[in-house]
């Protein structure tokens, strides 16, 4: 029987000033950390450099660079633990999403994945589900998404969370191209493969417009 627990994953962003250290990066479960602008450092060396991604599962001591950083961030943090980071003043200034969502309790059984997905002007990502949940950040542009319970707007900076199996149809804006990044926490069996399942059989041949670009797809530690 695959047991699954319990988890939540939550959304942050800090800006952080040129040689700050950050007070949102510390040692709670599993954080994917996205440099926005400017870099991160460890030990006087570039940890991050500004468009990359990073999974962490340890302690570090990191701080930004001469031209400061702005960090976007994934975490999964258990219920005791959520309660304390809801509690602290960096953290309650930073956060836009808590989801509580399930995933297997067996290590090497979830994997986490952080990917960008782009879109021409027009371009859109026919009805469809997901392996499993995630929060998105659009980083250009502007795309509606569509589900069973609501139709959302989104433009540069929003997030929102998809749970996977609700269905949703994404449509970009026709004026520019449009793009967000992710991240997922999927079954295991996942890694390597998309996570994709379109619902409507006649779309399953029509092109597909949007572009992958994956950054992280590990098992979670």
């Amino acid at each position: 029987m695959n047991e699954k627990i319990n988890i939540y994953l939550n959304f942050y962003k800090e800006r952080l000033s040129p040689y700050s250290r950050s007070e949102y990066l510390k040692p709670f479960n599993h954080v994917v950390i996205f440099c926005r602008e400017g870099n991160l450092k460890k030990d006087n060396k570039i940890f991050l450099d500004e468009g990359k991604a990073a999974y962490i599962h340890t302690s570090l001591d990191l701080n930004a660079g001469n031209n400061g950083a702005v960090l976007w961030c994934w975490e999964l943090v258990d219920f005791e633990n959520n309660g304390i980071r809801l509690s602290e003043n960096d953290a309650k200034q930073y956060k836009e999403i808590s989801e509580l969502i399930s995933i297997p309790k067996r290590q090497g059984d979830a994997l986490i994945r952080c990917d960008t997905v782009s879109f021409p002007p027009s371009g859109c990502a026919f009805t469809h589900t997901h392996a499993g949940p995630g929060i998105r950040v659009l980083l250009e542009g502007e795309i509606r998404i569509d589900g069973d319970q609501s139709s959302n707007l989104y433009k540069a900076g929003d997030a929102w969370f998809e749970n996977g199996i609700e269905p949703v149809f994404a449509q970009a804006t026709k004026e520019t191209s449009s793009s967000f990044i992710r991240v997922m926490i999927l079954p295991g069996e996942f890694i390597g493969k998309t996570s994709i399942t379109y619902v409507n059989e006649e779309d399953l041949g029509k092109p597909k417009t949007q572009i992958y670009k994956g950054y992280i797809d590990e098992p979670l530690k």
